[in-house]
């Protein structure tokens, strides 16, 4: 039994408060009656679902601009590129028409993380030093193109030299930066006549890259892998913006 004391005046009153005790046992039933009552009740899905979905179509209108002009979200979305075929379809159906093609038996096909990898390599395709491909590579890229104008994704071409400089007066291109350009520009030539219908992009890389082939101790193994055009398959779609 618990008692509470007061003081007023000069003395002291001894109250007892046992009804306090009365009062939390009645809130705590009730309590319990309240989520019996309610574990009792099945929530219906659908109702439940419908009363969501109105909910958030009207915190979406809310939500709305209400200042006209482009705003900073949808800057972002200008510049979202949407996705293609994927890269490992893109390299099983490709790496069956190579290997059985006499024309790309010299081609090497590999993936990284965002792009698949179509190089064309060495004397087989490329004359040194002259600016026009062979028709090997012609034919070669001219075989591929009619397996890549049913795709949708981007492509790039990336022509590539040695570091011999150029020598020949009699040849239009003067240097290696010309020389791989010209390459690049043959080779998107050709994809698009074989039916490829989206923009590509053409790159001379001349021999900025023959750094990277410095662990091949064979020089003329290197420099021959160096006379190269890649051919870059990216997974975002090859009309701009996705249009």
């Amino acid at each position: 039994m618990q008692f509470q004391y007061s003081i007023r005046g000069n003395g002291a009153r001894k109250k007892n408060s046992m009804w306090l005790t009365s009062l939390a046992d009645l809130l705590a039933l009730l309590l319990a009656f309240f989520v019996l009552l309610f574990a009792m009740n099945e929530v219906k899905d659908d109702s439940w679902q419908d009363v969501l979905d109105t909910l958030g179509y009207r915190l979406n209108l809310q939500m709305e601009p209400v200042e006209d002009g482009v705003t900073a979200e949808k800057n972002v979305e200008l510049f979202t590129e949407q996705r293609a075929f994927a890269l490992d379809y893109l390299e099983n159906i490709l790496g069956e028409k190579i290997r059985a093609s006499d024309e790309l038996k010299e081609v090497e096909v590999f993936k990284t993380e965002d792009r698949l990898i179509i190089s064309f390599i060495g004397d087989a395709y490329f004359n040194p030093g002259a600016d026009k491909v062979s028709q090997k590579l012609v034919d070669g890229v001219r075989l591929l193109g009619e397996s890549l104008r049913y795709v949708k994704n981007r492509l790039e071409v990336y022509g590539h030299t040695d570091p011999t400089p150029m020598n020949n007066a009699s040849s239009p291109v003067h240097n290696n930066w010309s020389l791989s350009l010209s390459r690049a520009l043959s080779v998107a030539d050709t994809l698009t006549r074989a039916g490829y219908g989206f923009p590509i992009r053409a790159f001379g890389m001349a021999d900025s890259r023959f750094h990277e082939l410095s662990h091949i101790t064979d020089q003329e193994k290197r420099f021959s892998l160096a006379r190269r055009v890649d051919i870059v398959i990216r997974e975002a779609n090859g009309r701009e913006n996705g249009q």
